[in-house]
């Protein structure tokens, strides 16, 4: 029974470090979420930066290839923009994809734990059964014993009587 206890917690320390890496992967989606999101922070702050300044050009005389300029500015951002809102949406998959296979890995462990701990309750069971057996037997003998001591001192004593001692 033990060495099936040992096999078993082997593939449940396996399920469990499985569980860790997804874990690790999840942790590092999330940091990359974020950044993501923070690049996308700076981006909408940096177009409306941007796009005042664009404004504030119609109160002074500039040329076209100024405007021009300007507008490719903001387009350029907006390119970069809509590259991260894109980035962000396949880390968010794969941070979905991630959580998916981590609450799998989580039921496979729990599952497992639950196993382990049944075939420990067996094994306690079965121990306590053949130490149960083992005290019974040593109960028994020790009965016997007794019996045959009583029925020794019975004879002697009985013998002991007819002689008249």
């Amino acid at each position: 029974m033990y060495p099936r206890i040992q096999r078993f917690n082997r593939i449940l320390r396996l399920r469990e470090n499985y569980r860790k890496e997804e874990q690790v992967i999840l942790a590092e989606e999330r940091r990359e979420e974020d950044v993501v999101l923070q690049k996308l922070d700076s981006l909408g702050k940096e177009k409306n930066g941007a796009v005042d300044t664009f404004r504030g050009e119609a109160e002074r005389t500039v040329s076209l290839q100024e405007i021009w300029l300007q507008r490719q500015t903001i387009d350029v951002i907006d390119k970069y923009i809509d590259k991260s809102r894109e980035n962000l949406s396949d880390v968010r998959r794969r941070i979905t994809g991630t959580e998916m296979r981590l609450l799998e890995r989580h039921r496979d462990v729990r599952l497992m734990e639950t196993y382990v701990d049944h075939l420990k309750t067996d094994a306690e069971e079965e121990l306590l059964g053949v130490e149960q057996l083992e005290l019974d037997d040593v109960g028994v003998t020790r009965h016997v014993r007794s019996l045959i001591d009583v029925a020794r001192i019975n004879a002697a004593y009985s013998r002991n009587k007819k002689e008249g001692v």
